[in-house]
């Protein structure tokens, strides 16, 4: 299981979303977290709105009241400032993961929306495609506006915020091979932290068919319709054998077979099932490639606002 968090910053809120994850994990998994911001090459004067950390001064100032705050919590927290400026960041914090060992990097995302979001994806689909190491991806929650539609600060005038619990893990599965090697990650990570993990498959309607596919739905509509409902079948099976085998360990694991759009139907599962966190096995495809043969990833993360653990293939 994970040991060694590798966090970096860039010095914004928006970042810092990370950190109630980080506590968490690190305190049950009885972790170490190193604490990364990588200098930019020609970087911006703000990010995310806020000011941008553009010294090795003001780097190291910053870490070092975020190391202090996650210490007082119990955690053991160590900082670097890569003091050279990089052109590429991505490619920086996975050789940053590989120099200290690190078996999880956790990383918020502001992955841009749309085709151009899908082509280039954000820094943590780059470390993920990369790298090796898993990734752990959540997404930042912007401040709600206040009643003049100024954006508000956090925490102004708002309840405090529920303490961060995982208590349910969701798994989705193509019933391909290379997507069951999420499923042990999930589940001895709801060993640790007593969590049920919910294994789910999605097969389309004939109508949700493209490319090859489509045009044999078009041709051969009841061979396709058949062939589908064998295929939910098959998965049903496949997925109960899975769940039996992998719940010997005392670890509870829930099976469901949807029909429908994947993303969609996955989607909405997580959220009528109240999924914490999805274990996503991806080949970190990146670009025109993720675009053109529909990689689930990218397509499931700009849906799922959820915590995402992404597990490299």
């Amino acid at each position: 299981m994970f040991r060694h968090l590798l966090v970096p910053l860039d010095g914004s809120e928006l970042a810092e979303a990370v950190l109630p994850m980080v506590e968490l994990l690190a305190g049950r998994l009885q972790a170490s977290v190193t604490l990364l911001h990588v200098l930019e090459r020609r970087p911006p004067s703000q990010v995310h709105g806020e000011r941008h950390l553009a010294s090795v001064q003001e780097a190291r100032e910053y870490l070092d009241g975020v190391q202090q705050r996650l210490q007082q919590r119990g955690l053991t927290v160590s900082c670097h400032v890569h003091e050279v400026a990089e052109g590429d960041v991505a490619r920086s914090i996975v050789a940053h993961a590989e120099e200290l060992e690190n078996d999880l990097v956790v990383l918020a995302t502001h992955g841009r929306g749309g085709v151009r979001g899908m082509l280039f994806g954000s820094i943590a689909q780059q470390v993920l495609g990369s790298g090796t190491r898993p990734v752990l991806v959540i997404h930042p929650q912007p401040p709600p506006p206040a009643a003049g539609g100024e954006p508000q600060a956090p925490g102004v005038g708002q309840e405090p915020a529920e303490p961060l619990r995982l208590r349910r893990i969701g798994v989705p599965l193509d019933g391909a091979a290379h997507h069951v090697p999420s499923v042990p990650v999930a589940v001895e990570l709801a060993r640790r932290l007593g969590a049920a993990v919910f294994l789910v498959t999605v097969v389309p309607h004939p109508r949700h068919l493209a490319g090859g596919p489509g045009m044999v739905r078009r041709f051969l509509p009841l061979a396709t319709a058949a062939r589908l409902q064998l295929q939910a079948r098959e998965a049903q099976a496949a997925l109960e054998q899975l769940a039996r085998r992998e719940s010997d360990g005392g670890v509870e694991v829930r099976t469901a077979v949807l029909r429908g759009e994947p993303v969609a139907e996955l989607v909405r599962y997580f959220r009528e099932h109240s999924v914490d966190l999805a274990v996503v096995a991806t080949h970190a495809l990146k670009g025109w490639t993720a675009f053109w043969e529909g990689s689930l990833t990218p397509r499931l993360l700009s849906q799922w606002r959820g915590p995402a653990l992404l597990v490299r293939v």
